[in-house]
């Protein structure tokens, strides 16, 4: 499995409208393209971190190219202390609850 992380410092009066912002652009869409695993969106406020899980890395890359991102940038600029930060990362280990 390919996984993505997108940290996010938000102001702290915009904290809430960009989380939900957020929710509204990428979640339904994610939701949607092949190859989605799972899309999470972590809260500390005012910082969030969106974990996106693919099948592999060319699916992630596909979603990629929707534009998606682009359009998310543009939106959340007014809201955001300081550019987001990606992180790629490979599963290496894994157990869920039976």
């Amino acid at each position: 499995m390919y996984t993505a992380t997108m940290n996010y410092l938000f102001k702290k009066e915009s904290f809430d409208g960009a989380c939900e912002l957020w929710e509204q652009k990428v979640l339904g869409l994610a939701a949607a393209q092949p190859g989605f695993v799972r899309m999470q969106l972590l809260v500390r406020p005012p910082e969030a971190m969106a974990i996106g899980t693919w099948e592999d890395e060319s699916y992630a890359q596909a979603f990629m190219q929707t534009g998606v991102f682009k359009d998310l940038m543009e939106t959340l600029q007014p809201y955001l202390e300081t550019d987001p930060k990606a992180r790629i990362w490979n599963l290496l280990y894994f157990k869920e609850a039976n």
